[in-house]
């Protein structure tokens, strides 16, 4: 046999070797035990377990005006016979955007017009015989105080006295029917005006007119197509200050308060576009809508609507953004 092979044999052949090696297994041990008990009762760092404070709070929107974005729509259905307005209009307040073709509303008023200008002239005629009848009455009255001095006289007949007070009477009572004729014609006339007015009212919804001043963002129709009743056709911006309008998450939505400061970046880009202040927070939850286009985001969460007053007016209406609120 090798020496090698000899000398690889272990040598703990006798008892006390085993011993010790077990002992010094036993120290190990117990030695890893003690370590691990001292870090199991090493005192814990309460501020690194600490919730951070939220300083800012972000949610995603878009810019229009304080007033909203309004959808214009007709109250009556017709065809369009005028349109007046184009996209990008600025509008007066009740200015005719479109006319709606109403045949039988034009012929109501044009009936009611020309029955109004008929009494109308029908007074001219009350009141010309209204004079004839006076100037009759006063040629009356005349010959009857002839005839009462010449009967004085014994010149006239009491007879012809009779005929020349009859007369008069009947003068008298012919200028009372010519003045209750021009009264029939007047009420008349006040009658007709308010058919006018009423049936003027009727047309004028056939006339779509601007709800307030602003500027038309987009437009549906052209002249010549249908719209029917409470058909949206167009977009319009009301006058007013530019705002942000933004949806927190109700995570975050109870810190929100009015006044706070926000500042409102394009979405995607790091620059701040404008800053503002906080003029409305929603009272109410509601659900997430969809200023977000993200694929896959949970429609079930819910979200607080809140309106930034922006110190920048020269914005893109509708253009998405993310408002970063300071919270106070």
């Amino acid at each position: 046999m090798w020496p090698a092979e000899r000398s690889a044999k272990p040598k703990y052949n006798k008892p006390s070797d085993v011993k010790y090696i077990a002992s010094i297994c036993l120290l190990v041990f117990l030695a890893s035990c003690g370590e691990a008990k001292k870090e199991e009762n090493k005192p814990v760092n309460k501020d690194s377990l600490a919730i951070p404070k939220v300083v800012e709070v972000a949610g995603i929107g878009r810019i229009e005006p304080e007033g909203g974005i309004i959808g214009l729509s007709a109250d009556q259905a017709g065809l369009i016979r005028q349109l007046n307005i184009k996209e990008g209009d600025r509008l007066s307040r009740g200015q005719v955007m479109l006319v709606l073709d109403n045949p039988v509303q034009r012929s109501q008023v044009g009936e009611a017009q020309r029955r109004l200008e008929t009494e109308q002239a029908q007074t001219g005629v009350n009141r010309a015989a209204i004079a004839e009848a006076e100037e009759n009455l006063r040629k009356a009255e005349q010959d009857l105080e002839r005839t009462r001095r010449l009967v004085e006289k014994g010149a006239e007949t009491r007879q012809k006295l009779d005929d020349a007070v009859a007369e008069v009477n009947n003068r008298r009572i012919a200028l009372q029917n010519q003045r209750a004729n021009l009264a029939v014609t007047q009420k008349r006339i006040g009658e007709l005006r308010q058919q006018v007015n009423t049936a003027a009212s009727t047309a004028s919804k056939y006339s779509i007119t601007a709800p307030t001043a602003g500027l038309v963002l987009q437009l549906d129709v052209k002249q010549g197509e249908v719209v029917s009743v409470g058909q949206v056709f167009g977009q319009f911006a009301p006058e007013g200050r530019m705002t942000a309008l933004c949806e927190i998450d109700e995570l975050f939505a109870d810190k929100i308060q009015v006044g706070q400061k926000a500042q409102v970046r394009y979405k995607g880009y790091a620059g701040e576009v404008s800053a503002g202040t906080v003029i409305y927070a929603a009272p109410y939850l509601k659900k997430k809508s969809l200023f977000s286009d993200q694929v896959g985001e949970k429609e079930d969460r819910r979200v607080r609507e809140v309106r930034i007053a922006l110190d920048k007016q020269d914005l893109l209406i509708n253009r998405q953004v993310e408002c970063l609120i300071t919270l106070k």
